[in-house]
């Protein structure tokens, strides 16, 4: 229940939707138990019973039963407005209000579901808008330890499968059960011992509904986890699928994802076992109880204490009020799905992002940027170990080592998508968790090995961070990296669409749209994460151009396993399993003699 009432909570700025649903629901329910309560006055002039004798009984039937006199009460309205001399006459006013209940019931039926749908729709718009928000502000770390595929499924299946639990609730808890109740009313109003036969075996029904939830909630989260499987595999082939054709592998990845589409397969089956099983055991004691009922009922008519269209009015009525019951008691299956659909988003939504916001805003970068004797751990090995690095304004640091040495965690955590462990990253003597994490960040320009592109048009892949950037600078930054020439070459120029992940460019084509990128919106510092490291020698030498061009004047850390690019850097930075063992001038380092000489002679060495 607390889970269903905080699913309830995405209905909060949806209540007038919300109260227009239960208004026509309840009207539309009204109308329907009217449509099986004009039966009666239909048997009367087709069985030929004096009204004057039924309005007799009207008064003392009153004094013992409330909904009884509401009953009598409603009869004796719609004799008087439908009753005449001439039975035809009679029959002919009785059609007309029966087609005149049946038009407005539809109508208020289609308006109804118009305002369920818009408000069903909505609420898992806020769901899904709500999810998303929450990845895109939680910390780097989450994202280590999560699959796409999983973070695709739950964004998409998680939130349609909410959706296909809502919807029921929506419709049916509270349609169904306003229906029950005046169907209910109806029932007791001619015979509450028929009645109370009829309802016998909905104890033995709620008995069944509570023992089959926990096996519809364990096949539930079964389907839901191998969703998550094949999605994962299908994004890890569709991302590598050239390396899958490249190794003839097509077999292998087919055989991942049948055996998770499997899964699915063998879990849905045992779900649909569970959930055919309760309607049809709830409808055979239903129909066993309705048996009872026309025995019971004709015994009552032969004994003079009920009249036939009574009897055949309730037996009408109880047929109509299975519906809704059968409705309720369909609803736990799908309702337990989109249960567990829920308790895995939220337990992405109560998640809070290891890196906080602070509350001071930062617009400038004056003097410089130092790291403090930084220690950080990705698990339980040190990538980084007292680490201490000064990037002064307007000069180029270069932080070079092998793999693995932790020059791209220094950047990260510059960045701060991580905090360290020990020590801390002051800018101007200020510490940056101070600062809101959106200004520090408009700080920086990034460019990474993979350049990250868009399935949209090169403009708009440069306006990325800055989408009301015009095109003047959209083209200024264009020409500082080198891209102006070849984007004018294109078929449309800048509205030229590039394709997913810009397969329709080259490899130097991206990375000098991705410096265009991070400068468009002229960053205090910027970054080089081994910009050229992925490309032939004639893209590097293009791009290499374009990095040149930038760093004139211009703060920057430029992470490179290449020597060749950082020779003129103002002070290196030499790594080696995550600690600082040299730093100095390019010609400082090589006289040292150690680290960094090694480095250089083995990519110099002919």
């Amino acid at each position: 229940m607390k889970l269903i009432f905080r699913v309830f909570g995405f209905l909060k700025g949806f209540r007038h939707l919300l109260f227009l649903s239960i208004l026509l629901n309840t009207v539309y329910s009204l109308l329907d138990a009217a449509a099986i309560a004009v039966i009666q006055p239909i048997f009367e002039v087709l069985f030929g019973t004096k009204s004057q004798i039924i309005t007799q009984t009207v008064h003392a039937t009153t004094q013992t039963s409330f909904l009884a006199g509401l009953k009598n009460g409603f009869y004796e309205f719609l004799r008087n407005l439908t009753f005449s001399s001439d039975p035809f006459e009679t029959l002919f006013r009785l059609a007309l209000m029966i087609f005149a209940i049946f038009f407005a019931k539809n109508i208020l039926k289609m308006c109804s579901a118009l305002v369920n749908t818009r408000f069903t729709e909505y609420v898992v718009k806020s769901m899904r808008d709500s999810i998303f928000n929450k990845l895109v502000s939680l910390s780097m770390d989450f994202y280590n330890k999560r699959k796409v595929g999983d973070l695709m499924s739950l964004v998409t299946n998680d939130i349609s499968v909410m959706h296909g639990g809502i919807s029921p609730i929506m419709y049916t808890l509270f349609r169904e059960p306003i229906q029950i109740l005046f169907f209910l009313g109806l029932l007791l109003s001619f015979s509450p011992k028929l009645t109370l036969i009829a309802f016998s075996t909905s104890i033995f029904s709620l008995l069944l509904i509570r023992f089959s939830v926990k096996f519809l909630k364990r096949y539930s989260l079964r389907m839901q986890d191998a969703v998550a499987g094949y999605t994962t595999v299908l994004v890890e082939v569709l991302s590598g699928i050239r390396i899958i054709k490249s190794l003839s592998a097509e077999s292998v990845v087919s055989k991942r994802f049948t055996n998770q589409t499997q899964r699915y397969v063998n879990a849905a089956m045992k779900n649909q076992i569970v959930s055919s099983l309760i309607p049809s055991i709830n409808e055979l004691t239903a129909i066993a109880a309705l048996s009872v009922v026309l025995y019971m009922g004709g015994v009552e008519v032969y004994a003079g204490n009920m009249k036939g269209e009574e009897l055949l009015t309730f037996l009408f009525a109880l047929f109509a009020i299975m519906k809704p019951i059968a409705a309720l008691t369909e609803m736990p299956a799908q309702v337990q799905r989109g249960l567990v659909a829920a308790e895995r988003v939220f337990s992405v939504l109560d998640l809070i992002p290891n890196i906080r916001d602070g509350k001071k805003t930062v617009n400038e970068f004056n003097n410089e940027l130092k790291i403090n004797n930084i220690t950080f751990a990705y698990s339980d090995k040190n990538a980084l170990e007292n680490a201490t690095v000064i990037i002064p304004k307007s000069k180029k640091i270069a932080l070079v080592g092998s793999s693995g040495s932790g020059k791209s965690t220094l950047s990260d955590l510059v960045i701060r998508f991580y905090d360290p462990q020990k020590g801390s990253i002051e800018i101007d003597g200020s510490d940056i968790k101070d600062f809101t994490l959106e200004s520090y960040r408009s700080l920086f320009g990034v460019v990474s090995q993979e350049s990250i592109l868009f399935n949209d048009t090169i403009a708009n892949n440069i306006r990325l961070a800055s989408p009301n950037a015009t095109m003047e600078e959209v083209m200024r930054a264009a020409k500082i990296a080198h891209a102006h020439d070849f984007i004018n070459n294109l078929s449309h120029g800048y509205d030229t669409y590039i394709g997913d992940r810009g397969i329709m460019l080259s490899g130097g084509q991206r990375q000098r749209v991705a410096i265009a990128r991070a400068l468009l919106h002229r960053p205090e510092i910027v970054i080089f994460d081994e910009a050229t490291s992925a490309l032939d020698s004639v893209s590097e030498q293009a791009v290499q151009e374009a990095i040149t061009e930038v760093l004139k004047h211009q703060t920057a850390i430029i992470i490179a396993h290449r020597l060749s690019t950082i020779i003129d850097c103002d002070c290196i930075y030499v790594f080696e399993n995550g600690r600082i063992v040299e730093q100095g001038t390019h010609n400082q380092l090589l006289a040292n003699n150690s680290v960094y000489r090694k480095l250089y002679d083995i990519q110099f060495s002919t």
